[in-house]
């Protein structure tokens, strides 16, 4: 610790506060500090009773004033007065000395005070344990510290005082039992040491065996755990494996199942869907009746091509062969020939025993019959087609149990002229009452086709 004007504790390192005390100590409490911490303590001695009642004597005497004294800033003289009891130094004063004289002999006379002081620590220091200065703090630590070390200095004392009274014991004992105290105590503490070092050896020798044994024992059970843990593996695969296949077959069934659904819509989708009315859509574009989209007349500002009409009536006589074909009806005197747009209805003539072949498609080329009103192989047919959905219509009505009503169709049909309009064109062009008889005449054939597929 160097010289400074401010002193710190020694432990926490925080600046101390010193006494007045301390800065004021004289050069007899000094060297009393120092040589009383450099004296070796000395054991308690018995003191004569003359000596006590002469150092009380002593002490009692209260009429003597000790002078304190004081070294100077320079540590070379001390002056000692009688009438006070406050110490005074002397310094050397120059010839102009003033108010900073004085500032600056204070501050050398606190610095020698503090040095002072600190060689008084280094001293005290060297000669304990612990290291000065310390403040209030650390003070009380180390007394809590020292005070811990003499409880258990105390502990330890008491522990060999109790030991070393055992010992008494056991001598005063053997003492008693007429052996002598050296060899007879030793011979039987050798022999007793010999039975239990043999004891500890033989326990040694079990404690070997029983660990070999248990290692034979760990390594059992080590092969057990390890197989244990194969064959958990190997259940845990097959269990994982079942579960994929059980999650495999749920998800193929699950598909079945939604086939199996969708195919059960498709199949009443199917069941409710009449084929006849999908195949051969009947309808109406304005004035004109249709079948699949292809209209049947002929109208002066909306012409409809020859080919439209005859692909038509092909559609219409198709539908008429479905139906007798599905009622498992022939319709007498009449053979029915689908052909496209050049179809064809043979019809029988009772007369000759013949089959007449009509045709059921218009060239729309120029006949020489229009001018004699002469009927054609054009109005045969359309009279074939007529008759042969009259004779379906009377064939379901006798078919009817349950009803006793007959069927009726919207239109009624009668020779060559449905709802009074003629059928026949006798070589024409097509005019709106011919093109209204068409619309009627595909409205019959819808009806009839409603009742055949009941």
């Amino acid at each position: 610790m160097g010289n400074s004007e401010v002193l710190k504790c020694q432990n926490c390192q925080i600046p101390l506060e010193l006494d007045s005390s301390l800065m004021d100590l004289s050069l007899a409490q000094r060297n009393l500090l120092v040589s009383a911490s450099t004296q070796p303590i000395m054991p308690a001695v018995q003191i004569p009773a003359a000596r006590l009642k002469r150092l009380e004597s002593v002490r009692k005497a209260g009429d003597i004033n000790f002078q304190q004294s004081v070294l100077n800033n320079q540590e070379s003289y001390v002056f000692l007065n009688g009438d006070s009891s406050q110490l005074q130094t002397t310094t050397r004063l120059d010839g102009d000395s003033g108010d900073e004289d004085e500032d600056d002999l204070t501050s050398k006379t606190l610095s020698s005070r503090i040095s002072t002081l600190t060689n008084i620590f280094n001293i005290l220091s060297s000669k304990t344990n612990i290291e000065y200065p310390v403040c209030q703090d650390c003070c009380d630590l180390l007394v809590q510290k020292l005070k811990n070390e003499y409880e258990d200095a105390l502990k330890e004392r008491d522990t060999y005082a109790e030991f070393l009274a055992r010992l008494n014991r056991q001598r005063e004992l053997d003492h008693d039992m007429g052996h002598a105290p050296g060899q007879t105590s030793f011979e039987d503490e050798r022999k007793a040491a010999e039975r239990e070092d043999e004891q500890l050896l033989q326990k040694l020798k079990k404690l070997e065996d029983t660990e070999a044994e248990l290692d034979v024992r760990i390594e059992k059970l080590e092969q057990e755990l390890a197989l244990k843990k194969e064959r958990e593996a190997e259940d845990l695969r097959r269990r994982n494996s079942r579960d994929l296949e059980k999650l495999q077959f749920s998800k193929e069934l699950q598909s079945l199942k939604n086939q199996y659904e969708y195919t059960l819509n498709s199949l009443d989708r199917l069941r409710k869907t009449n084929v006849f009315n999908e195949t051969f859509r009947i309808s109406h574009d304005g004035p004109f009746g249709t079948i699949n989209g292809l209209r049947l007349g002929g109208l002066d500002d909306t012409p409809v091509p020859c080919q439209e009409t005859n692909a038509a009536f092909g559609q219409l006589i198709l539908l008429l062969a479905t139906m007798c074909a599905r009622l498992k009806f022939k319709p007498a005197g009449y053979i029915l020939r689908p052909m496209g747009s050049y179809s064809r209805i043979e019809q029988f003539d009772p007369a000759t025993q013949e089959w007449n072949s009509c045709e059921a498609f218009n060239s729309g080329g120029f006949k020489l019959g229009k001018f004699f009103h002469k009927e054609t192989s054009f109005d045969r047919a359309m009279v074939s087609i007529m008759d042969v959905i009259s004779q379906i219509t009377a064939n379901l009505s006798l078919g009817r149990q349950v009803d006793s009503e007959e069927i009726e169709l919207p239109y009624t049909m009668h020779g060559d002229k449905i709802n009074g309009m003629a059928i026949k064109l006798y070589g024409n062009k097509p005019g709106a009452e011919w093109t209204t008889a068409c619309k009627f005449l595909l409205t019959n054939a819808k009806w009839l086709l409603a009742f055949s597929s009941v």
